[in-house]
Protein backbone atom coordinates (compact mmCIF):
# COMPACT_ATOMS: atom_id res chain seq x y z
CA UNK A 1 0.00 0.00 0.00
CA UNK A 2 3.14 2.44 -0.64
CA UNK A 3 1.50 4.41 -2.63
CA UNK A 4 -1.89 4.54 -1.17
CA UNK A 5 -0.03 6.19 1.68
CA UNK A 6 1.59 8.17 -0.48
CA UNK A 7 -1.84 9.08 -1.95
CA UNK A 8 -2.79 10.42 1.55
CA UNK A 9 -0.31 12.68 1.76
CA UNK A 10 -0.51 13.73 -1.23
CA UNK A 11 -3.76 14.99 -2.57
CA UNK A 12 -3.93 18.80 -1.50
CA UNK A 13 -0.10 18.90 -0.67
CA UNK A 14 0.39 21.92 -2.30
CA UNK A 15 3.07 23.92 0.16
CA UNK A 16 2.34 27.36 -1.01
CA UNK A 17 -0.09 28.49 1.63
CA UNK A 18 -3.94 29.19 2.77
CA UNK A 19 -4.68 30.58 -1.28
CA UNK A 20 -3.28 26.91 -2.69
CA UNK A 21 -5.05 25.35 -0.60
CA UNK A 22 -7.92 27.17 -1.38
CA UNK A 23 -8.29 26.83 -5.06
CA UNK A 24 -7.60 22.97 -4.70
CA UNK A 25 -10.96 22.97 -2.87
CA UNK A 26 -12.58 25.17 -4.82
CA UNK A 27 -11.41 22.50 -7.68
CA UNK A 28 -13.06 19.81 -5.85
CA UNK A 29 -16.20 22.10 -5.42
CA UNK A 30 -16.93 22.40 -8.82
CA UNK A 31 -16.02 18.97 -9.65
CA UNK A 32 -19.00 18.33 -7.57
CA UNK A 33 -20.81 21.00 -9.43
CA UNK A 34 -20.83 19.06 -12.71
CA UNK A 35 -21.45 15.99 -11.32
CA UNK A 36 -24.81 16.87 -9.86
CA UNK A 37 -25.62 17.52 -13.02
CA UNK A 38 -25.79 13.86 -14.02
CA UNK A 39 -27.29 12.87 -11.67
CA UNK A 40 -26.54 9.37 -12.50
CA UNK A 41 -23.41 10.53 -10.90
CA UNK A 42 -22.24 11.25 -7.07
CA UNK A 43 -18.11 10.44 -6.74
CA UNK A 44 -17.07 11.05 -10.88
CA UNK A 45 -14.83 13.71 -10.86
CA UNK A 46 -13.43 13.17 -7.16
CA UNK A 47 -12.81 9.33 -7.72
CA UNK A 48 -11.22 10.30 -10.92
CA UNK A 49 -9.08 12.59 -9.54
CA UNK A 50 -7.60 10.15 -6.87
CA UNK A 51 -7.17 7.32 -8.87
CA UNK A 52 -5.20 9.73 -11.50
CA UNK A 53 -2.96 11.09 -8.84
CA UNK A 54 -2.17 7.07 -7.79
CA UNK A 55 -0.86 6.29 -11.40
CA UNK A 56 0.89 9.84 -11.32
CA UNK A 57 2.81 8.73 -8.38
CA UNK A 58 3.13 5.19 -9.72
CA UNK A 59 4.94 6.32 -12.80
CA UNK A 60 7.28 8.32 -10.63
CA UNK A 61 5.99 11.77 -10.47
CA UNK A 62 6.42 14.20 -7.90
CA UNK A 63 4.31 15.10 -5.32
CA UNK A 64 3.45 18.66 -6.92
CA UNK A 65 3.34 17.17 -10.22
CA UNK A 66 0.57 14.35 -9.17
CA UNK A 67 -1.29 17.62 -7.53
CA UNK A 68 -1.60 18.96 -10.55
CA UNK A 69 -3.07 16.29 -12.27
CA UNK A 70 -5.70 15.73 -9.18
CA UNK A 71 -7.03 19.34 -9.64
CA UNK A 72 -7.47 18.55 -13.31
CA UNK A 73 -8.79 15.27 -12.37
CA UNK A 74 -11.49 17.13 -10.51
CA UNK A 75 -11.98 19.69 -13.55
CA UNK A 76 -11.68 17.17 -16.04
CA UNK A 77 -15.62 17.37 -17.10
CA UNK A 78 -15.86 21.46 -16.43
CA UNK A 79 -16.67 21.54 -20.07
CA UNK A 80 -19.85 19.84 -19.65
CA UNK A 81 -21.57 22.89 -18.37
CA UNK A 82 -21.70 23.67 -22.20
CA UNK A 83 -23.50 20.65 -23.03
CA UNK A 84 -26.88 20.81 -23.69
CA UNK A 85 -29.37 18.85 -20.90
CA UNK A 86 -31.07 17.41 -23.43
CA UNK A 87 -27.40 15.73 -24.74
CA UNK A 88 -25.84 15.05 -21.65
CA UNK A 89 -28.83 13.58 -19.59
CA UNK A 90 -30.15 11.40 -22.39
CA UNK A 91 -31.19 8.55 -21.08
CA UNK A 92 -29.88 5.70 -24.03
CA UNK A 93 -27.14 5.89 -26.38
CA UNK A 94 -26.15 9.34 -28.40
CA UNK A 95 -26.77 9.74 -31.65
CA UNK A 96 -23.76 10.75 -34.03
CA UNK A 97 -24.81 14.53 -34.06
CA UNK A 98 -25.66 14.53 -30.13
CA UNK A 99 -22.00 12.84 -29.80
CA UNK A 100 -19.94 15.35 -31.76
CA UNK A 101 -21.74 18.24 -29.66
CA UNK A 102 -20.86 16.04 -26.22
CA UNK A 103 -17.15 15.53 -27.83
CA UNK A 104 -16.56 19.41 -27.77
CA UNK A 105 -16.83 19.53 -23.15
CA UNK A 106 -12.98 18.88 -23.36
CA UNK A 107 -12.45 21.99 -25.50
CA UNK A 108 -14.95 24.03 -23.72
CA UNK A 109 -13.45 23.20 -20.02
CA UNK A 110 -10.09 24.59 -21.55
CA UNK A 111 -11.98 27.29 -22.25
CA UNK A 112 -13.19 27.69 -19.23
CA UNK A 113 -10.14 27.68 -17.46
CA UNK A 114 -8.23 30.03 -19.53
CA UNK A 115 -8.51 33.21 -17.62
CA UNK A 116 -6.70 31.30 -14.48
CA UNK A 117 -2.88 32.23 -15.66
CA UNK A 118 -1.11 29.11 -13.05
CA UNK A 119 -3.39 26.60 -14.98
CA UNK A 120 -2.32 27.37 -18.48
CA UNK A 121 0.98 26.64 -18.11
CA UNK A 122 2.82 24.07 -20.57
CA UNK A 123 1.29 20.30 -19.49
CA UNK A 124 -0.98 22.40 -17.05
CA UNK A 125 -4.10 21.99 -15.63
CA UNK A 126 -5.63 23.14 -18.97
CA UNK A 127 -3.30 21.34 -21.49
CA UNK A 128 -4.88 18.71 -19.29
CA UNK A 129 -8.29 19.23 -19.13
CA UNK A 130 -8.18 19.45 -22.65
CA UNK A 131 -6.88 16.51 -23.92
CA UNK A 132 -8.32 13.85 -21.38
CA UNK A 133 -10.00 12.11 -24.52
CA UNK A 134 -7.42 11.57 -26.73
CA UNK A 135 -5.79 8.45 -27.36
CA UNK A 136 -2.61 7.02 -27.57
CA UNK A 137 -2.46 6.11 -31.10
CA UNK A 138 -4.76 9.03 -32.55
CA UNK A 139 -8.77 9.24 -33.16
CA UNK A 140 -9.48 10.62 -29.92
CA UNK A 141 -10.72 14.31 -29.39
CA UNK A 142 -10.75 17.26 -29.70
CA UNK A 143 -7.07 17.44 -31.60
CA UNK A 144 -6.30 13.62 -32.83
CA UNK A 145 -3.22 14.04 -30.67
CA UNK A 146 -1.13 10.71 -30.71
CA UNK A 147 1.61 9.47 -28.38
CA UNK A 148 3.82 11.92 -26.75
CA UNK A 149 1.65 14.97 -28.81
CA UNK A 150 -0.40 13.87 -25.88
CA UNK A 151 0.56 15.85 -22.71
CA UNK A 152 1.58 13.37 -19.92
CA UNK A 153 -1.21 14.80 -17.48
CA UNK A 154 -3.88 14.53 -20.54
CA UNK A 155 -2.32 10.22 -21.04
CA UNK A 156 -2.87 9.95 -17.42
CA UNK A 157 -6.13 11.15 -16.71
CA UNK A 158 -7.14 9.32 -20.45
CA UNK A 159 -6.88 5.87 -17.80
CA UNK A 160 -8.32 7.25 -14.64
CA UNK A 161 -11.17 9.00 -16.42
CA UNK A 162 -12.02 5.58 -18.40
CA UNK A 163 -11.93 3.29 -15.35
CA UNK A 164 -14.17 5.65 -13.30
CA UNK A 165 -16.25 5.82 -16.19
CA UNK A 166 -16.71 1.85 -16.95
CA UNK A 167 -17.90 1.63 -13.04
CA UNK A 168 -20.84 3.54 -13.37
CA UNK A 169 -24.04 2.35 -14.29
CA UNK A 170 -25.45 3.55 -17.86
CA UNK A 171 -28.43 3.07 -19.82
CA UNK A 172 -27.40 0.83 -22.27
CA UNK A 173 -25.10 -1.11 -20.12
CA UNK A 174 -24.23 -1.79 -16.46
CA UNK A 175 -21.62 -1.17 -14.64
CA UNK A 176 -18.28 -3.25 -15.04
CA UNK A 177 -16.95 -4.76 -12.14
CA UNK A 178 -12.89 -3.52 -11.53
CA UNK A 179 -11.48 -6.78 -12.30
CA UNK A 180 -13.40 -6.19 -15.94
CA UNK A 181 -12.21 -2.70 -16.06
CA UNK A 182 -8.98 -3.42 -15.79
CA UNK A 183 -9.05 -6.17 -17.91
CA UNK A 184 -10.52 -3.59 -20.74
CA UNK A 185 -7.87 -1.18 -19.74
CA UNK A 186 -5.18 -4.18 -20.26
CA UNK A 187 -6.55 -4.71 -23.90
CA UNK A 188 -6.57 -1.25 -25.38
CA UNK A 189 -2.91 -0.57 -23.94
CA UNK A 190 -1.28 0.65 -26.67
CA UNK A 191 -4.08 1.37 -28.69
CA UNK A 192 -6.44 4.02 -26.77
CA UNK A 193 -3.51 4.39 -23.53
CA UNK A 194 -0.17 4.64 -22.72
CA UNK A 195 1.27 1.37 -22.13
CA UNK A 196 3.65 2.15 -19.78
CA UNK A 197 1.25 4.17 -18.19
CA UNK A 198 -0.97 1.12 -18.11
CA UNK A 199 1.69 -1.48 -17.06
CA UNK A 200 2.15 1.03 -14.11
CA UNK A 201 -1.75 1.02 -13.22
CA UNK A 202 -2.08 -2.31 -13.43
CA UNK A 203 0.95 -3.12 -11.29
CA UNK A 204 -0.55 -1.28 -8.23
CA UNK A 205 -4.31 -3.13 -8.84
CA UNK A 206 -4.42 -3.39 -4.66
CA UNK A 207 -3.85 0.99 -4.55
CA UNK A 208 -6.58 1.10 -7.19
CA UNK A 209 -9.12 -1.20 -5.26
CA UNK A 210 -8.74 0.22 -2.31
CA UNK A 211 -9.64 3.85 -3.86
CA UNK A 212 -12.21 2.48 -5.43
CA UNK A 213 -13.70 1.19 -2.33
CA UNK A 214 -13.61 4.43 -0.48
CA UNK A 215 -15.46 6.34 -2.64
CA UNK A 216 -17.94 3.54 -3.10
CA UNK A 217 -18.28 3.58 0.71
CA UNK A 218 -18.99 7.45 0.07
CA UNK A 219 -21.29 7.23 -3.14
CA UNK A 220 -23.06 4.64 -0.46
CA UNK A 221 -23.27 6.98 2.27
CA UNK A 222 -24.70 9.93 0.08
CA UNK A 223 -26.87 7.91 -1.52
CA UNK A 224 -28.41 6.76 1.88
CA UNK A 225 -28.32 10.60 3.03
CA UNK A 226 -30.48 11.74 0.03
CA UNK A 227 -33.30 8.81 0.95
CA UNK A 228 -33.44 9.89 4.31
CA UNK A 229 -34.19 13.63 3.11
CA UNK A 230 -36.80 12.52 1.06
CA UNK A 231 -38.35 10.27 3.51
Amino acid sequence: MEFLCKLEGCIGAYKCGQMAATLHQMAESLGRAVDAKDKRLFEHSALTADLATLLALAHGLSDKQADIIHIAGHLHDIGKIGIPDAVLGKPGRLTNQEWAVMRQHPAIGAQILAPIANFGARNGVRDIVLTHHERFEGGGYPRGLRKREIPLGGRILAIADSVAAMLEYRSYRPALQLGEALAEIERCSGSWYDPSLCRDFLQHEAEVEAVVRRHAHTEALQGNEAKASAG
